[in-house]
């Protein structure tokens, strides 16, 4: 077959790209905003086209002119099927144009599904007293990231609506795509992990982690929570005085600005996070560190303690599906589609969103009991082990390829 993905780069779409291509013909579009020029560079057997689009040309209703760019590489790779990944961005639009080519659709985030949730519990009110320069002439802040989910919905809702097949891996997306569009065809997806993590699958120990140590990852956005795993760690203090909470990928300049600069440039959310953070007196709990690659997260989370996600909402989220496979024991808010693959009190202890109190009850379970740590950790490295399993996982997709093709044959000879 010629596959023909159309794909921002990512960690969760090479590693299956690079199996599925040692049976197939198979190239990725990424498309580069703000680029300036489309290059074609084949590597280890995969075509990989970068196409310039404007920011506009991503995040609105995708016009013609658009779509013929596209076209361009498409024309020239000539696909039997194309996989689009994602519907946070208006790629899937090109279904609108293309009506001989079959297309499918992955279900990563949903933007809809996130829209209610985007603040977290946050007091809007108390972080926008933090706000910068720049945030008050719509340069960063909350407000431009509920902006940015809200300029999608229409987008989305257009590719959800008249999208005919669709690769999903939790209730949670089937639940969008069975009420927007019944007659689409729904198949499940699973997806593969950055080698480093199934390199150290199950090397999770109870008695090799840093005992009362929590590792999260990070986000700007207040959706993933970064201000209740501070007020988590606020609570946990008074138990464990040496209580660390470890969040990677905040850029270390931007913590290390002075008043001046964060009066200026900063971002209103970290500045009222490092705000919480000296009010709470928790300096000495909290590490942030920087962007971190697969091999230096694999480590982080062999030394955890305990794996936190305090999402207010979540598909299938790669870092939980990480943090399962090494075997860190896992407390999580059961939203979205986090349900789908975690059970609560076997592979998990889940906390309410929005909750710290709760967060830090089940933190303190894990803390203080081992057994209750080592069954966690076995339980959702045994999950891992089968939603992740490589071969398992190419013969869905390559399954599920042929037979989109067979029934788009089939829709075409009616």
């Amino acid at each position: 077959m010629n596959i023909l993905w159309i794909s921002f780069l990512g960690s969760w779409t090479l590693p299956l790209l690079k199996t599925i291509k040692q049976t197939n013909h198979v190239g990725i579009i990424i498309p580069i905003i703000d680029g300036k020029e489309n290059l074609l560079q084949e590597k280890d057997g995969i075509c990989f086209y970068s196409l310039a689009l404007s920011s506009k040309e991503c995040y609105t209703n995708m016009d013609i002119e658009t779509y013929y760019k596209y076209k361009k590489i498409i024309d020239t790779f000539k696909p039997d099927i194309i996989h689009i990944h994602g519907t946070e961005k208006n790629l899937a639009q090109i279904q609108n144009f293309i009506k001989d080519i079959p297309i499918v659709i992955s279900i990563q985030g949903l933007l809809i599904g996130c829209k209610p949730y985007t603040y977290n519990f946050v007091k809007k009110k108390i972080v926008h007293k933090f706000r910068s320069i720049k945030n008050l002439f719509g340069k960063g802040g909350l407000k431009l990231m509920y902006k940015v989910v809200q300029r999608g919905t229409p987008y989305e809702t257009d590719i959800l609506n008249n999208g005919k097949y669709f690769f999903g891996r939790t209730n949670w997306d089937r639940a969008y795509i069975m009420f927007h569009n019944p007659k689409a065809h729904y198949f499940t997806g699973e997806e593969l992990l950055r080698e480093s993590f199934y390199d150290n699958a199950g090397t999770w120990k109870i008695n090799q982690c840093t005992k009362h140590s929590i590792f999260m990852p990070s986000g700007f956005n207040p959706i993933k929570g970064m201000h209740l795993a501070i007020e988590t760690i606020y609570l946990l203090k008074q138990y464990y005085p040496n209580v660390l909470l470890v969040i990677p990928g905040i850029p270390i300049h931007i913590l290390q600005m002075n008043r001046l600069s964060r009066l200026i440039t900063g971002e209103e959310f970290i500045t009222y996070i490092q705000h919480k953070i000296h009010e709470y007196n928790i300096e000495d709990n909290i590490r942030f560190l920087p962007r971190l690659d697969a091999i230096e997260m694999a480590e982080e989370m062999k030394k955890a303690n305990v794996f936190l996600s305090p999402s207010s909402i979540d598909n299938s989220p790669n870092a939980i599906g990480e943090a399962m496979l090494i075997g860190t024991p896992i407390v999580s808010t059961p939203v979205g589609g986090v349900t789908s693959f975690l059970e609560d009190e076997s592979s998990t202890l889940f906390a309410p969103a929005g909750d710290p109190y709760m967060m830090a009850y089940q933190i303190k379970r894990i803390f203080d009991d081992e057994n209750l740590a080592a069954t966690l950790s076995n339980n959702a490295h045994q999950i891992a082990l089968k939603r992740h399993n490589k071969e398992n996982t190419v013969k869905q997709y390559i399954d599920t390829y042929k037979k989109i093709i067979s029934l788009r044959h089939q829709s075409t000879e009616k």
